[in-house]
């Protein structure tokens, strides 16, 4: 069992989790440990951190079980003076890893496979895998992801939410949150902020109120973001982090980033690898139809061609 202890903004409260740790998390507090260390290596245009947020993320994959099919990640929002970073907290750590210790990250990859884990890369990078990226300066948003076997990016005009405010209160994590709505991106959105953190960011690409967001989800609950704690102590610091050169990624633009997401999750990714890598995979009935998606995007108002 550990605990984690988070210093709250205003330390009007501290929040501890205990959680059941079940796997080799001495090397996930190691990876914690070399992100200042190597920051020149990894981290783009360094900046201090001023504030940390952690989200639980849930995901609903099968809009048809709502109940049963879904992920849930813990999200790192990590806030400077003139960007932020949005990530999952496997993946982030995963990432340092692999890069100060190359040894270690395979020796996780390893002990997974013997195991016979059918869900390797979820359990060590979790569901959610891109980097988010706020660039205050440049009013832009910046999105890394890697799927179909490829490195994936997109850099876009932040385009913000406009919110209907609400007298609707309710309490979480300590701070008396107000009640917010939008329509952004394809779904009705409600969020709950503080202006007790004055801080104008939330999850994902929700922002812009007079305070900090620490709970939002769309109409259906498809998504939900929670945030479970808050940290000004002790931070790393916030940048570009790649552990890919940049000319190894496949700049498109918005439309054609999600697009292509859209088209691999209805592809047969067994049959893709069979043909990129000659691999004698056994044949599935099903080898050569499509898969059947039930779920989409945070945003959907892209183009959905196959």
């Amino acid at each position: 069992m550990t605990t984690r202890i988070y210093t709250l903004i205003s330390s009007k409260q501290i929040i501890t989790e205990k959680r059941t740790m079940k796997r080799l998390f001495a090397y996930i507090f190691l990876a914690a440990g070399v992100v200042t260390t190597y920051a020149d290596n990894w981290v783009k245009d360094a900046e201090p951190a001023i504030l940390e947020v952690r989200y639980n993320r849930i995901e609903v994959t099968d809009t048809l079980h709502r109940d049963s099919l879904f992920f849930k990640d813990e999200m790192i929002l990590r806030i400077g003076k003139t960007k932020s970073l949005f990530c999952n907290v496997k993946q982030f750590f995963q990432d340092s890893l692999k890069l100060a210790n190359p040894d270690a990250a395979w020796g996780m990859l390893k002990a997974e496979i013997d195991k016979g884990n059918p869900n390797v890369f979820a359990t060590l990078s979790g569901h959610k895998r891109s980097y988010l990226y706020k660039d205050y300066s440049a009013n832009a948003i910046i999105e890394e992801d890697y799927f179909d076997m490829t490195p994936w990016r997109y850099k876009e005009e932040w385009e913000k939410p406009v919110w209907t405010t609400t007298d609707e209160s309710k309490e979480i994590l300590g701070y008396e949150c107000f009640k917010a709505t939008t329509d952004y991106r394809g779904r009705r959105w409600t969020a709950w902020f503080t202006p007790e953190i004055p801080v104008q960011e939330g999850p994902w690409k929700l922002c812009g109120l007079p305070g900090l967001i620490l709970e939002a989800y769309d109409t259906n609950k498809d998504y939900v973001f929670e945030g479970c704690g808050l940290m000004n102590n002790g931070l790393g610091e916030v940048g570009f982090y790649s552990n890919r050169k940049s000319d190894d990624y496949f700049d498109v633009k918005r439309n054609k980033f999600f697009n292509n997401w859209w088209r691999y999750k209805h592809s047969n990714f067994v049959a893709k690898i069979r043909a990129a890598f000659d691999l004698n995979i056994k044949e599935t009935p099903n080898e050569n139809k499509p898969n059947t998606v039930n779920y989409d995007k945070e945003e959907t108002d892209y183009p959905h061609d196959l």
